[in-house]
């Protein structure tokens, strides 16, 4: 029994190149569901609940006795359960989500001015009888009579507020950054990541997340909100057993908690509910558990977790309509209606709008690669500064752009509506101004795009949905300003005949409302969903073809661009473990993959120190069991954690150091009562009460008998199995390791990480999107001339000090 290096096939020629990749994606900050073995302790739950059930029978005669009606007391409330604890998360998430919209929107306004009747309202609250933008609020007074005060004033709360928001996440809560939806896709498929869904990460993130809005940084809140919705789905179920103790019923309800928080920041339960299918949020359900059990219990599985989810986004939904943020009746503050139908000539422009779509998705993702590379070279200890210098720069350029200046959920309400109506906010409709508009937001399409590329990722809560529909909603709104141009100046063209001269023609706001639709398609790659959302916050079905017509644009320049959504990019780039659909091994074996250098128990012939002495050595999952050293017949698998459980509670009884481990079954065993009817691997996931009475049995200073928690039927494979094949079974059957044997014998062991490790050193150094490119070659060059002046200037100062 010896232990030595791991041992891959085809890396002694790149170790160069390995390292590099080892730098890049950190494996082991990640521990795997092995989702076999917890259907497996599932199982067992149930066939012990059932024979529990069983013994509570009525009387000799049938009457109704304590222990009856005890047991359908508890069987009422097993039923119900589930459906509190989704209720409870639904209830939650809305109350959260309106708290942080309420905040957000006062703390927006604080840079502005203040209002005189209550320093806690915000601007729409303290001007709530002025019936219009253009009259005079008397309660709301702004900072400064004089521009540049004002100017300063807005930059210093900006500056001030991403300070404290990025304080905040370094110091108590490091996962707090970011968006969250690329961490929840691993979390989803089968790995932990420890204080990702903790206390500390949601009260962080949900206390920082409104600073960071407030500040004007360009990102958004959506994506940091299902973050956030996953907190509360994981620490709700934590406080129930039944969740707490089943990785997978836990996944269950972070999958609904995915959809309710995409349901309350889109005001769209149904869209929510479809979100956590195609992003794919739910990975998990789609390829790991539903693949464990059998095809009509799949079908049950998917149905069920799809009625969960969407009754929590509906709980969700109706807490925010209950709470009502905004006083308007609205979900979300850019929620708009439209009363006039579209033409089909317009279908030349939405064709525009979806290439534009299609063209932004594949600039951010590219060079927001570029940026992070950059920002994990030389910024990686700055995140404090990089944020504030982030939001002092965009409030520095974005004050003096009306489009930038305000929120960007409040600009989107604007730019969505129609002119009629209260539409014509800033003289947004007056034809006399339309080119200077349109040059306005021309430039602050541009200016956002490449905000969005330097600003997302910052070590603060980020999100990218709203800023990427702030983007397409201005470009889309020009395109309406331009086309509605052009029918003024040519009402008697034939492509304008089907226009009724007495209903305006052209309703730009729709351009907007499209351009927002194609944009967030094209950077996060999801179709139905945004179709669904949209139509949902516009309510008019008759918008639902032009918002597929541009969704299929969008996607079908993303798929000739080769564009993946930045969540898959992102998870790449992060060497998050994650095996995605499109990839497949090359045309090599499993044996070229796997560990052939293991730490294994033999089934016979291991003393209780032989066994202490390798945990102590080792920090694997788990250990194959073989029948000797010579002849390594393959027995079973042993997981560290049970393995410990047994050794430790073993320790208090007769056992000791010299006492024989025994992993394989014997003929005695079938004598006693209370092992008779143990089979493989059913003493995994057992009570305490039950494990206590099963140790007591099994552990003697004769022998401690461990095969009860070994599994003698692991998955295995022939090393001749080719890797697309193994790659397969871990993403549609879950496994935490395939042990891969031969006639029997073993010959060594794969798992998800070695499957990426090898996949990672296939790769061509160009084909990863993060490769030191255009942006972050220039990126490297500023840096290097703003770290060679501040070191040139502190050399002047000191010697001017010496002097």
């Amino acid at each position: 029994m010896t232990r030595t290096g791991v041992r891959y096939g085809r890396l002694s020629d790149n170790r160069d190149y390995e390292e590099e990749i080892e730098q890049i994606r950190r494996y082991e900050d990640f521990t795997t569901i092995d989702w076999i073995q917890d259907s497996i302790v599932e199982r067992n739950r149930r066939i012990r609940n059932a024979k529990a059930s069983r013994d509570a029978y009525r009387g000799p005669r049938g009457e109704i006795t304590p222990a009856w009606v005890w047991a359908q007391f508890w069987r009422f409330i097993g039923a119900g359960e589930p459906w509190l604890v989704i209720s409870l998360v639904g209830i939650f998430i809305g109350v959260n989500a309106a708290l942080i919209s309420i905040i957000s929107e006062w703390l927006s306004d604080i840079k502005m001015g203040y209002c005189t009747d209550g320093w806690w309202l915000n601007q729409q609250f303290c001007c709530w009888e002025v019936e219009s933008d253009e009259e005079f609020c008397p309660s709301w007074h702004l900072w400064s009579t004089a521009t540049p005060a004002r100017w300063f004033i807005y930059v210093m709360f900006a500056g001030i507020f991403s300070f404290v928001a990025a304080h905040l996440v370094r110091s108590l809560a490091k996962y707090a950054a970011g968006s969250g939806i690329s961490e929840i896709k691993c979390i989803l498929a089968g790995f932990v990541m420890q204080g990702f869904l903790g206390y500390a990460t949601f009260f962080i993130k949900s206390l920082t997340l409104p600073l960071v809005i407030a500040s004007g940084l360009s990102v958004g809140k959506e994506g940091p909100s299902v973050h956030v919705a996953c907190c509360i789905g994981a620490i709700v179920a934590s406080w129930f057993q039944r969740f707490s103790r089943s990785q997978g019923k836990m996944r269950e309800i972070i999958t609904a908690a995915s959809a309710a928080g995409v349901a309350v920041a889109f005001g769209s339960p149904i869209g929510g509910v479809l979100f956590s299918i195609e992003v794919p949020v739910s990975i998990f359900t789609v390829f790991t558990i539903l693949n464990v059990f059998p095809q009509e219990m799949s079908q049950m599985f998917r149905i069920k977790t799809m009625w969960r989810s969407f009754v929590c986004a509906l709980v969700a939904t109706f807490t925010l309509s209950v709470m009502n943020p905004f006083r308007t009746g609205k979900l979300v503050l850019f929620q708009v209606t439209y009363n006039r139908d579209w033409h089909f000539f317009e279908i030349i422009f939405f064709i525009v709008l979806g290439i534009f779509g299609g063209l932004y998705g594949a600039f951010v993702v590219k060079f927001n690669m570029q940026v992070a590379a950059f920002r994990r070279k030389h910024l990686a200890t700055h995140g404090v500064a990089e944020a504030v210098i982030l939001a002092t720069l965009t409030a520095v350029i974005g004050y003096f752009n009306r489009f930038m200046r305000i929120d960007m959920t409040e600009m989107m309400s604007i730019l969505f509506r129609e002119c009629e109506g209260g539409g014509d906010h800033d003289n947004l409709c007056q034809m006399a101004v339309q080119w200077p508009m349109a040059n306005s937001l021309l430039l602050a399409t541009f200016i956002r795009m490449g905000l969005v590329v330097i600003s997302y990722g910052a070590k603060v809560p980020a999100g990218i949905f709203v800023p990427s529909m702030a983007v397409g909603a201005t470009f889309g709104r020009m395109v309406g300003i331009m086309v509605k141009a052009i029918y003024r100046a040519y009402p008697q063209s034939g492509i304008f005949a089907v226009c009724d001269p007495d209903v305006p023609c052209i309703t730009p706001g729709t351009y907007a409302f499209l351009g927002a639709a194609a944009a967030l398609s094209g950077v996060m790659r999801i179709t139905v969903t945004v179709v669904v959302i949209m139509f949902e916050l516009t309510g008019a079905l008759t918008y639902i073809l032009p918002t597929m017509i541009v969704i299929l644009v969008t996607k079908a320049v993303g798929d000739f661009l080769g564009t993946r959504g930045i969540a898959d990019e992102t998870i790449r780039f992060n060497g998050y473990p994650i095996l995605e659909k499109e990839e497949h091994g090359i045309d090599v074996s499993v044996s070229e993959v796997m560990k052939k250098d293991l730490d294994i128990l033999f089934a016979s012939g291991m003393l209780v120190s032989d066994v202490e002495r390798l945990l102590e050595s080792t920090n694997v999952k788990g250990f194959p069991i073989v029948t000797s050293e010579s002849s390594r017949t393959l027995v079973g698998y042993l997981g560290r954690t049970e393995l410990r459980y047994v050794l430790d509670k073993a320790q208090n009884m007769d056992v000791s150091p010299n006492t024989p481990c025994a992993f394989t079954r014997q003929a005695s065993d079938q004598e006693d009562f209370v092992l008779s009817d143990m089979t493989s691997g059913s003493a995994l996931g057992v009570e305490e009460e039950v494990a206590r009475e099963l140790i007591e049995t099994s552990a003697s200073i004769d022998v401690l008998k461990l095969w009860p928690w070994v599994n003698q039927t692991p998955l295995t494979v022939s090393p001749r199995l080719p890797l697309e094949i193994v790659m397969q079974l871990f993403k549609r059957m879950g496994p935490r390791v395939i042990l891969v044997e031969e006639h029997g014998l073993l010959k060594g062991l794969v798992t998800v990480k070695d499957v990426l490790r090898f996949n990672a050193t296939e790769e061509p150094v160009g084909d990863l999107q993060w490769d030191r490119g255009e942006l972050e070659a220039i990126l490297d060059v500023m840096w290097n001339w703003a770290v060679g002046v501040v070191q040139t200037s502190m050399e002047w100062c000191r010697r001017l000090i010496r002097r």
